[in-house]
């Protein structure tokens, strides 16, 4: 499995995103990657992850510091072309065509504000039986298309005339099987490509027939970092969840690797069904942040 991480080019708060995610889950040193290195389901399986970034342009000396950021670590996949949330649906791409290059049977998109366990993603996979065509993540239902000038996820009928979205697996992180590679080049010929990147990638999927699957393990929610910086996150959510997003900066993501690696490496397998998260406290904590109206959707 490739992971692409989506960052930002400009400014060292993309930079200490990137350090963080390598000292934590981006670590294939880390506790749980260990465990699972001697797992016989798993012990096999191999991921590579790499950051994609854009350029900065003028007026900055990001583009300088990133390129020496690239090869001080050689996990960055830099493209020439002006780094902005339009431009997100290019850099997906980008990174999904240089993943193509290689014998890769699954790419997981994620952004780098999330923190990703992917021993237990790679552990979903095997579970699942390596699905073929899989296009997976947390389903954002039918919703209705932006039309208001000036929103960010304004569509404009040229790029989709219809009023609804299907569904859509969100943003911050999906998981496509490689044989979808070629479903997704081909149909820019088709739709021409706009900034929704999660939408678009799920219009390729939708026209092609292809099934939107929901991992219930990933988890969004904009009260994520403080839920986890607090120390409300409870231990059976921790072990229960396979993605955490989003918002989470270097301090919440570290704090979450502290808090998961302690607990793998002393109490747990990774026997997925070993530790289900106690229902009631669940439902408590999102109830509750659906009466705030803070989740993210």
């Amino acid at each position: 499995m490739i992971v692409l991480v989506m960052s930002g080019a400009k400014g060292n708060k993309f930079r200490k995103r990137r350090e963080a995610i390598r000292q934590t889950w981006g670590n294939q040193s880390n506790c749980e990657q260990r465990k699972a290195s001697q797992d016989e389901r798993l012990k096999n399986l191999r991921w590579l992850l790499v950051f994609v970034v854009g350029k900065a342009g003028t007026g900055t000396n990001d583009d300088e510091l990133n390129i020496a950021e690239a090869r001080q670590h050689n996990d960055m996949l830099i493209g020439n072309i002006t780094d902005n949330y339009i431009n997100l649906i290019l850099k997906v791409y980008m990174g999904l065509v240089w993943a193509s290059k290689f014998d890769v049977k699954y790419t997981l998109k994620a952004d780098d504000d999330v923190y990703v366990r992917i021993p237990r993603m790679l552990e979903y996979l095997v579970n699942a039986k390596f699905p073929r065509p899989f296009y997976g993540g947390l389903i954002y239902p039918r919703s209705k298309v932006h039309r208001k000038i000036g929103v960010k996820w304004t569509i404009s009928y040229k790029y989709y005339s219809e009023t609804y979205f299907p569904d859509f697996n969100r943003g911050p992180f999906y998981i496509l099987s490689s044989d979808l590679f070629e479903k997704l080049f081909s149909y820019v010929y088709v739709r021409k490509p706009f900034h929704l990147e999660d939408v678009y990638v799920a219009l390729a999927m939708h026209d092609s027939n292809i099934k939107t699957t929901n991992i219930d393990s990933f988890q969004l929610s904009s009260e994520m970092p403080s839920y986890v910086l607090q120390g409300n996150i409870q231990n059976c959510e921790m072990l229960s969840w396979i993605g955490f997003g989003h918002f989470m900066d270097p301090k919440a993501i570290k704090k979450l690797h502290l808090l998961l690696q302690s607990h793998v490496c002393k109490k747990i397998t990774l026997d997925i069904d070993y530790h289900r998260c106690n229902k009631i406290a669940v439902a408590f904590h999102w109830i509750r942040s659906l009466m705030l109206g803070k989740i993210m959707l």
